[in-house]
């Protein structure tokens, strides 16, 4: 993936803001990825994999005090991590 590749789809993961379940926030980021790479499946979840190995994206929960809608569960979103 070139750095032009690259922003686009931090900015979709980041886009896709708070959900459920680890799990979702996983299927859906691949998706997001696909969907801005014109990618499969296994692309996107290799692009997924390297994006989190070389720290451009990050995996984080909020408990629920800190979401707008009340929830029993933390939520699960991605983020950037602050430049080094």
């Amino acid at each position: 993936m070139s750095p032009e590749q690259e922003e686009p789809v931090l900015g979709a993961l980041v886009a896709l803001g708070n959900l459920d379940t680890e799990q979702g926030l996983h299927a859906e980021g691949v998706r997001a990825i696909q969907e801005t790479l014109q990618c499969s499946v296994d692309e996107a979840r290799a692009v997924l994999r390297e994006l989190r190995v070389r720290g451009r994206i990050e995996e984080t929960t909020a408990p629920p005090e800190h979401v707008a809608q009340p929830a029993r569960a933390p939520v699960f979103r991605w983020v950037r991590p602050p430049a080094l």
